[in-house]
């Protein structure tokens, strides 16, 4: 089995503070060998930094995440655009638009999530999206800045849209929603997107597992990840293992 990327983890989360080291431990005993952690708020960056830190294989990206928007300000983007200066951080994100939770301000998201794009843009790094519900908006706000270095994460949009996203070159990843087997149209859409535009991710501790439902996502359940959509596919778990590895590794540069 090649060496996994989870191309997108938390592992900055609190909810790891007791066994982070172990777990990831175990995953790199069991294949897979980088993580990408992306920081959402200001206040979670010396948490991410301080992981990178403790940990090798763990790299980074630095951004504002719509979920909290209410917390972002211009100081936190001019903080943020501080912190990508010189700094080792392979992306900007979490950022993006989220319009499924009705209570986040959209034009003050529209607002954060462009001028992360610029900065993006202005330090040649990749974007790191969060998109729910909002794939069309985000992906005319890419347009706009003509900036396609990016990875739409946990992406759950139509086939027509992912193929316009994936012919610009902009990646996508899939988690363990993929898993459920009541996930039809997402399956769907698995079995149409370029293997080489496709990365693997956990999300973890978030988006569990459909019989694990309360439990935490670990960063060993990438292999489950791999599995299974390599099963979707109808391609050998390994190959899927090798390019999406690639994929990762050419995106952020690893």
């Amino acid at each position: 089995m090649s060496v996994l990327v989870d191309s997108h983890i938390h592992l900055d989360d609190q909810r790891f503070d007791f066994d982070r080291q172990e777990l990831i431990k175990m995953a790199q005993l069991s294949g897979v060998g980088r993580f990408i952690v992306p920081a959402v708020s200001v206040n979670r960056f010396p948490a991410v930094l301080k992981v990178a830190e403790d940990h090798p294989t763990v790299s980074y990206t630095l951004g504002l995440h719509p979920y909290y928007i209410d917390e972002h300000t211009a100081t936190g983007l001019e903080f943020l655009a501080k912190s990508l200066q010189g700094s080792g951080a392979v992306g900007v994100g979490e950022c993006g638009l989220d319009y499924y939770l009705k209570n986040l301000d959209r034009d003050k998201q529209q607002k954060v999530f462009e001028a992360q794009v610029i900065l993006a843009k202005h330090f040649d790094l990749p974007l790191v999206l969060h998109v729910r519900g909002a794939v069309d908006d985000v992906f005319k706000t890419l347009k706009k800045h003509d900036y396609f270095k990016a990875v739409m994460h946990s992406f759950n949009g139509s086939v027509e849209q992912a193929q316009q996203i994936t012919e610009k070159g902009i990646y996508l990843g899939f988690g363990p929603a993929v898993c459920n087997p009541k996930a039809n149209k997402l399956q769907q859409l698995i079995k149409s997107v370029p293997v080489e535009l496709m990365m693997l991710e956990t999300d973890a501790p978030d988006q569990p597992f459909y019989d694990r439902a309360g439990k935490r996502n670990l960063p060993i359940d990438l292999l489950r990840v791999n599995l299974e959509i390599a099963a979707i596919k109808g391609v050998e778990p390994d190959f899927l293992a090798a390019q999406t590895t690639a994929n990762a590794n050419h995106l952020f540069k690893l």
